[in-house]
């Protein structure tokens, strides 16, 4: 092989290489702490013009540790960021948020959850960036009342619902697709 041909060989590697580097998540537009995801300008389906999005998320598990945040609340800013930086209008974009179980404990504000955890809830800014998003927020009043919580002490967006069971049937009704 002559030197001319492995000098472009051997540019090629390093330029495929700096490529896949350089395809890191990124935190934004919407949300640039939570959410890190990717543009997909090659997919093969293109986003239908002028959709609504319009999902539940069904929220059940939570951090392992009180003081992360939990990855399925942040699930939430990531559908945002990944629809907003692929073309879609933040406009288009209806979510709900039913949490119920183990979950329950992120609805909870810092006092409530200093009770419970000796921590401040690391959930509250992440629930109300979302909340200032239009995401609305339900805790499943079943699994309060199992867990002991009162409604004075959830975080403000977050409504207390009968049962998460009854709040996705609500909302699927009313044409959220069901996130599980």
């Amino acid at each position: 092989m002559n030197k001319t041909l492995m000098t472009f060989v051997f540019i090629s590697i390093l330029s495929i290489g700096s490529t896949t580097k350089a395809d890191k998540p990124q935190k934004m537009p919407i949300f640039s702490q939570y959410g890190p995801v990717f543009a997909v300008t090659d997919r093969d389906i293109e986003l239908p013009k002028d959709f609504i999005y319009k999902a539940v998320f069904d929220v059940t598990t939570t951090s392992s540790s009180a003081k992360n945040h939990s990855r399925r609340l942040e699930s939430v800013a990531r559908f945002i960021n990944m629809h907003v930086l692929n073309g879609v209008p933040i406009e288009n974009i209806q979510l709900a948020v039913v949490i119920h179980g183990k979950a329950a404990k992120d609805t909870l504000t810092d006092k409530a959850y200093q009770k419970y955890h000796q921590h401040d809830n690391p959930n509250i800014e992440l629930i109300e960036q979302l909340h200032k998003q239009g995401v609305e927020f339900f805790i499943c009043g079943q699994s309060a009342a199992f867990l002991g919580y009162s409604k004075e002490q959830l975080v403000k967006p977050v409504k207390l619902a009968l049962s998460a069971m009854t709040q996705l049937v609500i909302l699927q009704k009313e044409g959220y697709a069901l996130l599980p």
